[in-house]
C-alpha cells in the first residue's frame, strides 16, 4: 500500500475503494469507484491492488474532488465516480451503479 493510501486510510471493498480525507471536525469519508479509478487513472484492471495502485497515482485529482465534494449534504460517504474526473478511456462497467464501458 502506497503513502496516500495509508495516510488516508483507503481500502477496497466491492468495487470501490473508501477512504477519509480532511482534518479534525471536516474529516469525511469518501467512496471513489472503481470505474473512475479505470477510466482517469488507468487501473491495470478492477482488482482491488490494481485500483489501490491507480489510487495512488490519481493523488492529486482525488484530493482536489474531495475538496470540491466535502461539503456535499450526506450523512454518510461521500461518492466520487467516474464524472468526477476527466477520462482517459472509456474502460469501466465494474462498480455498482456506474455505467458499463465498451473497453
Amino acid at each position: 500500500m502506497g503513502e496516500f493510501a495509508k495516510m488516508t486510510g483507503a481500502k477496497y471493498q466491492d468495487g470501490y475503494v473508501r477512504f477519509s480525507w480532511g482534518e479534525g471536525g471536516n474529516k469525511r469519508e469518501y467512496e471513489i469507484s472503481g470505474d473512475a479509478l479505470l477510466q482517469a487513472f488507468d487501473a491495470e484492471d478492477g482488482s482491488g491492488n490494481k485500483l489501490l495502485d491507480a489510487f495512488e497515482r490519481g493523488r492529486e485529482h482525488i484530493i482536489s474532488a474531495a475538496e470540491e465534494a466535502r461539503n456535499t449534504p450526506t450523512d454518510g460517504v461521500i461518492e466520487l465516480g467516474s464524472g468526477d474526473f476527466e477520462p482517459r478511456n472509456d474502460r469501466g462497467g465494474i462498480s455498482p451503479g456506474e455505467s458499463s464501458g465498451t473497453g
